[in-house]
């Protein structure tokens, strides 16, 4: 099961690195039963119909090259994650992963993706290649709950926030014990509303 969705994180990882690269706009309508956002529903589109503008767009560099500076002490406290480790992701990309102290067969990745152009919308555009595509918002900011498999009662989540026109945030749950295998993208959730806060928003 862990195996599985790490190979996940990788090839999701790879992937989004060229998501830039492709330029047309892919088709498709996002699933019903979307979460609802923190704000209480989901954020409108921008008058380009993909993804939601970015209102307070936040400078992504400092994660981009060190991503593990997305959790404080305190946060890897709270959430109850040991130090993480920084690992190569895709050809030129770099994420950070955190196991938990307890269980180490739970663990979270997370990456800055900076290679888009078009930032968040890069993600729309490959909304109808997804098995699952549920917007919503992060701590104010847009965000996309998707990835190519759906192993959302299963311990896998996959978490998509713009943190500016062409920057992402990508989080990504693994977890085979616990609460989390149920309830993995609530786990997704607060690990990306920290590191926004970490980063000033």
């Amino acid at each position: 099961m862990g195996r599985s969705r790490i190979g996940l994180a990788t090839g999701v990882l790879a992937a989004a690195l060229v998501l830039g690269a492709c330029g047309s706009d892919v088709g498709g309508t996002p699933e019903t039963g979307a979460p609802t956002s923190a704000a209480g529903g989901s954020p409108a589109t921008s008058a380009g119909g993909q993804a939601p503008d970015v209102a307070d767009p936040l400078d992504a560099a400092p994660l981009a090259s060190s991503p593990c500076e997305a959790l404080s002490a305190a946060d890897l406290a709270t959430l109850g994650f040991a130090e993480g480790e920084q690992r190569p992701s895709g050809e030129s990309g770099t994420a950070c992963v955190w196991h938990e102290e307890q269980e180490r067969g739970n663990r979270v990745d997370l990456s800055v993706v900076t290679e888009n152009a078009n930032g968040l919308d890069a993600v729309y555009e490959q909304r109808s290649s997804n098995a699952y595509f549920e917007p919503a918002e992060i701590a104010g900011y847009p965000a996309v709950y998707t990835a190519t498999l759906d192993e959302r009662d299963d311990g896998g989540c996959g978490l998509w926030v713009g943190l500016n026109d062409s920057d992402t945030l990508f989080v990504l749950t693994n977890y085979d014990y616990g609460p989390g295998v149920s309830d993995p993208c609530s786990v997704a959730d607060r690990v990306a509303e920290a590191a926004i806060t970490n980063l000033g928003g």
